[in-house]
């Protein structure tokens, strides 16, 4: 019997966590910290727990809803989330920090007629209530004992057992996800629990079921809930939620995590702590400076949502840390690569998971076809055509080349941002600015043009720059680009600096809004 053969029976996620439950039974599946004290939740109790609140959803939803969901990850958040998906309701996260503006203007765009909110949210959870008038059902989810109440009152031999006895079709909308808006307009992608499932049952790559996986991410990003609890699910992983980001220090040494899933960012703030560190003890190796940040158990980190330097991968080798990057988007469930443990290409972004994905290269467009492609955007019929080829492929807007094998994709760029330049030149900023990945005195940079010149803006890190002696960053960064110039064509030389003193505004994913800045 393959590994694999399983995956062909678990098709919603009631599949999912019926046989997570059976398969590991009361082996840790998440923990967390409550003061000082670990707390510890099994397979079957998770799968328990998610049933109840799905009996208590259907008790005051009982017919299918929209459901938004406004809170920070915890224990409690992902067995609504879980009981919202069983219950055969729809799933629409929001972040924690949502404006109450930002809430109703998209709490009408999405049809939401029901709410699910942290207490902390409670004021502002009132306040969307008056503006926009449509809730039907508001559910503070309050505190642990407001749960172990609602665990306890709508248990499998309660008088509401039969409200779980939910038949699911896979390929109805499971849940919505707004797009990060990089462009300003925020789309709500309609993904089935055909397409979440296939997401977690590709074939190229498999976790070992004793890894610890420390949860970082906020549950609200797509990318964090199926690859930080769905596939765990699947796979029998141990899932620690680290909470607010300021805990991770101390969750990484309580934890002893063996794996996690990364933002560029969390990743580079890590391996500077390291860097200190072994300037202050080089009488240490690198894995034992390391040791000291990341614990003593890490060996491999997935990074996702954007570029990620040779120099970080090469450094976190050092440390014997295998880092690798893996590709996606919130319309593909997320992920269309996954990190492997190829030596070859492990500067590409990741292996193609060609077990639910078909993926080709049109006019350096990546386009791909598969089980995990958006259901399309939520009442934006326009928009959902456009994105689409005529033959059945998602444009993903991003430029690409495969690798000499094939199995392998190299992210270039997006095709929105290219620069034509007068004499029909195309130019890729994110080509450009990938040549100073590797500058740590450049914290961030966004290319552009103007007037047919090429301008590169930087946000430079000062702090760095003074603890390695540069007086005069702005002539030292002249001095890069001009290395970085040479060998390219006079037309896609940078030929202007700019250099500015606070952050590029960016997405709640971490992403510079592009359109923001003006060249």
């Amino acid at each position: 019997m393959s590994k694999f053969e399983h995956y062909s029976k678990i098709h919603t996620v009631r599949d999912l966590i019926d046989y997570s439950a059976e398969t590991y039974g009361y082996k840790a599946f998440i923990k967390y910290l409550d003061g000082d004290s670990v707390i510890e939740k099994s397979f079957k109790t998770l799968r328990s727990n998610s049933l109840a609140i799905c009996r208590f959803i259907r008790s005051v939803c009982p017919e299918r809803m929209h459901i938004a969901i406004i809170g920070k990850t915890s224990y409690e958040y992902i067995t609504v989330l879980t009981g919202t998906l069983v219950s055969g309701n729809v799933f629409v996260p929001f972040a924690p920090n949502t404006t109450v503006k930002e809430a109703v203007k998209l709490f009408e765009q999405g049809d939401i007629e029901a709410l699910f909110y942290e207490d902390d949210y409670a004021e502002s959870a009132k306040e969307i209530a008056e503006k926009y008038g449509k809730l039907k059902v508001m559910v503070n989810m309050g505190n642990a004992e407001w749960f172990a109440d609602i665990y306890s009152k709508y248990g499998k031999n309660s008088e509401y057992a039969s409200l779980s006895d939910v038949e699911l079709n896979p390929e109805d909308c499971a849940t919505i996800i707004y797009t990060s808006g990089t462009t300003g307009v925020r789309k709500g992608v309609m993904l089935s629990s055909a397409n979440l499932i296939a997401n977690i049952t590709y074939t190229e790559f498999e976790n070992d079921k004793d890894d610890v996986l420390l949860s970082v991410l906020p549950m609200h990003h797509i990318f964090c809930f199926t690859s930080d609890y769905f596939k765990p699910l699947l796979e029998g992983l141990t899932v620690c939620l680290n909470g607010d980001i300021s805990n991770m220090a101390k969750s990484l040494q309580v934890f002893q995590p063996s794996t996690m899933r990364l933002v560029p960012m969390i990743a580079e703030t890590l391996i500077r702590k390291v860097n200190i560190l072994r300037k202050k003890m080089p009488e240490l190796s690198a894995r034992e400076v390391a040791e000291k940040v990341f614990g003593k158990n890490l060996r491999w980190l997935a990074v996702g949502g954007a570029y990620v330097s040779p120099s970080l991968i090469d450094e976190y080798e050092e440390c014997g840390v295998l880092l690798r990057q893996g590709y996606g988007m919130s319309e593909t469930a997320p992920k269309i690569t996954t990190g492997d443990n190829s030596n070859k290409y492990k500067y590409s972004s990741g292996k193609i998971m060609k077990s639910i994905f078909d993926v080709r290269i049109v006019g350096g467009e990546i386009q791909v076809k598969g089980k995990s492609v958006m259901l399309g955007y939520y009442k934006m019929p326009e928009e959902t055509a456009a994105a689409f080829t005529e033959d059945g492929y998602l444009k993903t807007g991003d430029l690409g080349r495969f690798s000499g094998d094939g199995e392998h994709l190299y992210v270039t760029g997006r095709l929105k941002n290219l620069i034509v330049l007068s004499n029909g030149e195309n130019v890729s900023p994110e080509e450009l600015e990938m040549k100073f990945a590797d500058e740590k005195v450049i914290k961030e940079i966004v290319v552009g043009a103007e007037k047919d010149r090429i301008v590169a803006e930087i946000y430079p890190d000062m702090e760095y720059a003074e603890l390695v002696g540069i007086e005069d960053v702005e002539a030292y960064l002249k001095q890069k680009i001009k290395e970085a110039n040479k060998g390219e064509k006079p037309e896609k030389e940078i030929s202007k600096l700019r250099l500015r003193d606070i952050p590029f505004p960016k997405t709640t994913t971490n992403k510079i809004k592009r359109d923001n800045v003006q060249f």
